[in-house]
């Protein structure tokens, strides 16, 4: 019995470091104002997507539909605005590339953290 307590507290205590893993800045990549998280968006990194330009394309067409709804929906119109709101170096990217706000549909964030900005 003392044996296997032994053995078992030897094995977490040799797994604790393993688990215990920091996390800090990517050497790789510079730290740059747009990198940290100030909540500045550059507008190249804010790509926007008409709903006119999905409904011309039969291949997302779903898509069209899907948003569409969502643009008839008071509810869901005011949650995006909420959200929109809350990210103010957004509003100042879609600002700078002349979109409405209010007719922001919906907001995605890309795989490189880029902004997906859909509009009527």
């Amino acid at each position: 019995m003392k044996k296997t307590l032994t053995i078992a507290l030897a094995s977490l205590l040799a797994a604790a470091p393993a688990a215990s893993v920091a996390y800090a800045q990517d050497a790789t990549m510079p730290m740059t104002s747009d990198s940290m998280s100030t909540g500045s968006i550059a507008a190249d990194d804010v790509n926007v997507v008409t709903l006119s330009s999905l409904e011309a394309d039969d291949s997302k067409r779903g898509e069209a539909e899907r948003l569409s709804l969502k643009a008839n929906d008071p509810i869901t119109m005011e949650k995006v605005q909420a959200e929109l709101q809350g990210e103010p170096g957004l509003v100042e990217a879609l600002t700078a590339k002349n979109v409405q706000l209010q007719n922001v549909i919906e907001i995605q964030t890309a795989g490189d953290g880029g902004k997906v900005v859909y509009v009527k």
